[in-house]
C-alpha cells in the first residue's frame, strides 16, 4: 500500500512550525511514501516542495486548504490561488469550481469546534457533488472525527486521512493508503474519485 498523509502545514503557510527541509525526513520516519502540502488559500506557496522532492527522490504533492463561507476545503489537482477565488466564498460555490476544473474538493475536519471557519458541521449534508470526507484528522478529537465518519456513512462516502500537521511531530500520525504509487496531483484526484484506497492513524487512535 501507498500511505499518503493528505494535509500537512509547513512554515510557508505561516502557521506552521514544520520547515520544508524538514517534511522528507519526518515523512519518512513516520513510514509514509508520500505527503501532499496543503498551505492555507494558496497552491503557488507551496511551490518550493517541488525542488525538495526532485532533489530527494521523494514524493510530494501540492494542494491547499480553502476557508469557505461555512468551513474549511482541501483541494487537490487544481492549481488554485487567491486570484481563482478570494477566502470566505460559499463553499458549494468553490466545490462546484474545483469539480469542473477536475479537481477534488474534500471538506476538511467538518465537526472540528474552535476554529474560525472550520466547523461545517450539519451544513455538510446540503453540498452537492461532494467524493469524499475528511474523517480522520489527527488533530481534531475522538468525538470530532467519529462525527465526520458517521456523516461521511450516512452520505454514502469514503473518507480521507491526513496529520493537518502544523508541528513535526504530528506529521505522519494519521494518512490514507492507496493501493499503487501517486506521483503527481492530478493522479491524486482521479485516485480519490476512485475512492480505493483506505485510511489509518498511528496507534489506532480513530479507528
Amino acid at each position: 500500500m501507498f500511505k499518503i498523509d493528505l494535509h500537512v502545514h509547513s512554515t510557508l503557510g505561516g502557521d506552521s512550525h514544520i520547515r520544508p527541509d524538514q517534511v522528507v525526513e519526518c515523512a519518512r520516519k513516520a513510514g509514509l511514501d508520500a505527503v501532499c502540502v496543503t498551505e492555507h488559500h494558496s497552491y503557488d506557496l507551496s511551490q518550493p516542495f517541488d525542488e525538495i522532492s526532485k532533489s530527494t527522490g521523494f514524493p510530494i504533492l501540492r494542494g491547499m486548504e480553502y476557508r469557505a463561507h461555512e468551513g474549511h476545503l482541501l483541494i487537490y489537482g487544481v492549481s488554485a490561488s487567491k486570484g481563482d477565488f478570494m477566502p470566505g466564498l460559499p463553499m458549494q460555490t468553490v466545490l462546484k469550481w474545483v469539480n469542473d476544473q477536475g479537481g477534488v474538493a474534500i471538506p476538511a475536519h467538518p465537526y472540528q469546534r474552535g476554529i474560525l471557519g472550520s466547523a461545517l458541521g450539519d451544513k455538510v449534508f446540503e453540498l452537492k457533488g461532494l467524493e469524499a470526507l475528511e474523517t480522520i484528522n489527527a488533530s481534531a478529537t475522538f468525538e470530532e472525527n467519529s462525527l465526520s465518519i458517521k456523516a461521511a456513512q450516512k452520505l454514502g462516502l469514503t473518507g480521507i486521512a491526513g496529520s493537518d500537521a502544523h508541528g513535526a511531530h504530528a506529521l505522519g500520525r494519521a494518512w490514507t493508503c492507496f493501493p499503487s504509487p501517486i506521483t503527481d496531483a492530478k493522479a491524486l484526484a482521479i485516485a480519490l474519485r476512485e475512492g480505493n484506497y483506505s485510511i489509518a492513524a498511528k496507534d489506532g487512535l480513530y479507528d
